[in-house]
C-alpha cells in the first residue's frame, strides 16, 4: 500500500528520529508514528515483536488494524482533527484497549499519544505497553517475593514446597508440580503436589525417569503427549508413567552444580504449554534452588544437632530433652519410666577383623533392630560408639524384662556383611524413675552400672540397678584402684 503523502515529509519525520532510532529499538515499549491518514510511517522493533509484523509487512498500513473497537472508531472519526490526543487519552481511562496481532491474537494494552505537526500535517506518536507482559512481571515478583518469604518462616522443607507450588500455579496453571532432588547416582527424592493440596514425596530410580535428561544435560524440557508416547516406545521412559497431554521442566541450581529439577504437567489438552510457560519456569527456578538449598541447609544443621548422622537415631541432647519433659509429665501423672543402657558384645572385634565399613553397617542394622523391639512412643537414642539408650513407659517391672528379652533375642538374629555371618548380643543395663533417681544423668550412670554387671555375668543379657549393683560396682572400683596402686608400686621398684 501506497503511503499517499509526498515522502520528503515522511523523510523528514525520519530523518528528525535518525539519532533515536537505536533508543527506541532498545527501549521495552512499543512505539509507533502514524499519520492523519492513519497510516504508519515509523515503529520500532519492541513493537514489531509484539504485534508479529515485520517492518515491510507494517509500514503503510493504518494503525486500526493493530487495535480493537471501540478505540479504532474514535481514531477514525478523530484524526483529521487537532482533538484526537486529546480523546484518545480521555478514552483510556474508561476503556480496555486490546490490541490484535497478525495471528489475530487479542491482548491487553495501555497507549499513550503525543500529538506532533510537521509542517502542515500532523503525526502522532504512541507508546504502547502490552499489559500482559507487565501483569505477568508483577506476578513473577509478587511469587519470588512470597517464596523468599515462605524461606524466612519455614521450618521444613514440605511447608516450602506447598508454599512454592500454589505460588507458582498462578504463573503457570496445573494442578500437580514434582520438585525433584538428586539423591544418589541412579535415585532420586520426588515431591509432587496435586490437586490433593499435600506433598507426597517418593524415592525413585533416576534411571528411565522423564526427568532423566534434564539432570545429565542441566537443560530444560518441553513435552507435549505425543512426545512422552514417543519416548515410552522406544523404552527411554517407563511405561507406567501417566502421560500429561503437556509437560514441562526447568533445572535446579546451584553455583553451577544441579541439584534437581522442577516440572509442571498438564492432563487439560485446553491448557498448553508453551515457551512463555518454560521461560516463567526457568526464570523462577534459580529463586527456587536457592530457597530449597536454604532450607535444606537449616534442617541439615538442625538434624546433626540433634540426630546422629550414621543411624539416623536421636542422640544424647535429644534423649535428655525428651526424658526431662517426660518426668516433668511422669510427675504429675505417677507414671513409670525405665531408662536401659546398651553396648554391643565384642564390637571392637568386628571392626578390628571387619574394617570401620562393617562396623557401621553393623550399627545401622543393630538400630533397625531396636526400634523394630520397642514401641512407638519410645525413644531411642545412639549414645555414641556402640553403645544405645532407651527411654520407655512401663507400668511393672514385668513390662520392663518382656521389652528387654524381645531386643536381645532381635539382635542375637542371624547378620550377613559382606557375606559373612556375625554373632552379634548386646548387654543391657536398666534403672527405673522415679525409684532409683529423678535425675536423667543418675538413671543413665547407674543404667550403664547394671549394665556392666550384665557383662560379667556372660553378656547377652540384662539386669537392672539395685543395692547388690551399687555394690558390686564399688567392690570393682576398689580393685581397679588396688591394681593401680600396685602397678604403680611396681614401676617403682624398676
Amino acid at each position: 500500500m501506497s503511503l499517499g503523502k509526498p515522502r520528503k515529509k515522511i523523510y523528514k519525520i525520519l530523518d528528525s528520529a535518525s539519532h533515536m532510532k537505536g533508543v527506541l529499538n532498545a527501549v521495552n515499549e512499543g512505539v509507533i508514528t502514524f499519520n492523519s491518514d492513519l497510516q504508519i510511517v515509523m515503529i520500532n522493533r519492541y513493537a514489531l515483536n509484539l504485534f508479529g509484523y515485520s517492518r515491510d509487512q507494517i509500514l503503510g498500513e493504518k494503525i486500526t488494524i493493530l487495535l480493537e473497537k471501540p478505540y479504532t472508531s474514535i481514531i477514525k472519526k478523530y484524526s483529521k482533527k487537532n482533538l484526537l490526543s486529546e480523546k484518545l487519552n480521555s478514552a483510556k481511562k474508561n476503556t480496555e484497549i486490546f490490541g490484535v496481532k497478525l495471528n489475530n491474537k487479542k491482548f491487553p494494552l495501555s497507549l499513550n499519544f503525543v500529538e506532533n505537526k510537521i509542517e502542515s500535517d500532523i503525526y502522532y506518536t504512541v507508546a504502547i505497553t502490552d499489559l500482559t507482559t507487565y501483569k505477568r512481571n508483577k506476578d513473577i515478583q509478587n511469587c519470588i517475593l512470597k517464596i523468599s518469604n515462605s524461606v524466612r518462616v519455614s521450618t521444613n522443607i514440605k511447608e516450602l514446597y506447598k508454599d512454592i507450588f500454589e505460588n507458582l500455579s498462578i504463573l503457570i496453571p496445573t494442578k500437580d508440580f514434582t520438585i525433584s532432588l538428586v539423591n544418589e547416582k541412579k535415585f532420586i527424592e520426588e515431591y509432587n503436589y496435586s490437586n490433593k493440596k499435600q506433598v507426597i514425596s517418593q524415592r525413585k530410580t533416576l534411571n528411565k525417569n522423564i526427568i532423566e535428561p534434564l539432570i545429565k544435560n542441566k537443560k530444560s524440557l518441553i513435552y507435549n503427549i505425543d512426545q512422552i508416547e514417543y519416548l515410552k516406545e522406544k523404552n527411554k521412559l517407563n511405561k507406567t508413567f501417566k502421560s500429561p497431554y503437556y509437560y514441562i521442566a526447568s533445572p535446579l541450581t546451584i553455583s553451577d552444580e544441579i541439584i534437581g529439577g522442577i516440572s509442571v504437567k498438564s492432563f487439560d489438552k485446553n491448557n498448553q504449554y508453551d515457551q512463555e510457560h518454560l521461560t516463567i519456569l526457568k526464570f523462577i527456578s534459580d529463586q527456587i534452588a536457592m530457597a530449597i538449598d536454604k532450607v535444606k541447609s537449616v534442617e541439615e544443621m538442625h538434624y546433626l544437632a540433634y540426630y546422629n548422622k550414621l543411624t539416623k537415631l536421636p542422640n544424647r541432647t535429644l534423649f535428655n530433652d525428651r526424658a526431662n519433659i517426660a518426668f516433668t509429665n511422669a510427675k504429675r501423672t505417677n507414671d513409670k519410666y525405665v531408662v536401659l543402657f546398651l553396648d554391643l558384645d565384642e564390637f571392637k572385634i568386628v571392626n578390628d577383623t571387619m574394617g570401620h565399613t562393617a562396623g557401621d553397617e553393623l550399627l545401622k542394622i543393630i538400630s533397625r533392630r531396636i526400634i523394630k523391639s520397642v514401641r512407638k512412643g519410645d525413644t531411642i537414642s545412639h549414645w555414641g560408639g556402640d553403645e544405645f539408650t532407651i527411654l520407655a513407659k512401663i507400668d511393672n517391672i514385668e513390662d520392663n524384662k518382656l521389652l528387654c528379652e524381645r531386643i536381645l533375642k532381635n539382635i542375637k538374629d542371624k547378620i550377613i556383611i559382606n557375606r559373612k555371618k556375625i554373632n552379634c548380643t548386646v548387654s543391657i543395663g536398666g534403672a527405673i524413675f522415679p525409684d532409683d533417681s529423678e535425675s536423667i544423668d543418675d538413671l543413665i550412670q547407674k543404667a550403664d552400672m547394671a549394665m556392666y554387671v550384665s557383662k560379667t555375668l556372660g553378656k547377652d543379657k540384662f539386669t537392672l540397678y539395685n543395692d547388690d549393683v551399687n555394690k558390686k560396682m564399688k567392690e570393682k572400683i576398689n580393685l581397679e584402684i588396688a591394681v593401680r596402686k600396685k602397678l604403680n608400686q611396681i614401676k617403682g621398684k624398676w
